[in-house]
């Protein structure tokens, strides 16, 4: 017969067991002021293998001396304080892979005059690292607007879209989506304008904003008017590309 003092001791030993396998392991979120939702996984941590130790264990983060609930900057981070402790390039990933933790996306501004513009991180950060822009250039989370001439002097976008570290802001149509416009000519069938193969010859600038104002509330010129150089004219003279005078098949599709 198993005696009391017996059971005491199997039970005592068992209940641990029984117990553990029902400690709930959950992905903790953390909403940053600035650069969205970072999601810690408990899960992924402890498959790990550190660098320099073997397989990861409650006791590597958590221990009855650290502080519950304490809030660490990056700047602390980067100090060895709180996940910067292990992410130090060493021991795991260091801090300055950003969009292992924070999760990048494709930004769209409206632009009246053009259209929308989309500055996509993903293409970005093919050739460049995160730290390349925030903060110094912009704020990680929202910014204020900037105007064309903002950027020709250095801001935003023109800080790099220079000519000489990137491609450069007049080459508008690299951002700034073009299309095909069409122009219903009251007995002389429709005339289309491509932008394709315009800027495939000449700068947005060379028409915009001077010739016409890019929020396409331009005042119809007639046929007499861009003989006189106005509107297509200005460039359709038989000097800088054909006339408008004797090439009419040229544009009006009859």
């Amino acid at each position: 017969m198993i005696s009391r003092l017996t059971v005491l001791v199997m039970t005592t030993l068992l209940v641990p067991a029984v117990m553990a396998p029902a400690m709930e392991l959950k992905d903790i979120v953390y909403t940053t002021r600035d650069a969205g939702t970072v999601v810690f996984s408990h899960t992924i941590h402890l498959q790990k293998k550190s660098r320099t130790t073997s397989n990861l264990s409650c006791k590597t983060c958590h221990s009855s001396t650290k502080e519950k609930n304490v809030h660490v900057t990056m700047a602390e981070m980067e100090q060895g304080k709180s996940c910067g402790a292990c992410h130090n390039g060493s021991t795991a990933f260091a801090l300055a892979a950003c969009t292992r933790c924070h999760k990048v996306r494709e930004i769209t501004y409206t632009i009246k005059e053009t259209g929308p513009v989309t500055f996509s991180h993903t293409q970005h950060l093919r050739t460049m690292q995160c730290t390349a822009c925030h903060s110094g250039i912009f704020n990680a989370g929202p910014n204020p607007g900037f105007s064309m001439a903002d950027m020709k002097k250095g801001k935003s976008c023109g800080a790099c879209h220079n000519g000489k570290s990137a491609f450069a802001l007049e080459n508008c149509s690299k951002c700034h989506p073009v299309r095909v416009i069409t122009y219903a000519v009251k007995g002389a069938g429709k005339v289309s304008f491509s932008h394709n193969s315009h800027v495939g010859i000449y700068g947005c600038a060379e028409c915009h904003p001077r010739r016409y104002h890019t929020d396409g509330k331009n005042a119809v010129v007639s046929m007499a008017g861009m003989e006189e150089k106005k509107s297509c004219g200005g460039c359709h003279d038989g000097i800088t590309a054909f006339t408008v005078k004797a090439n009419c098949a040229t544009c009006h599709k009859l």
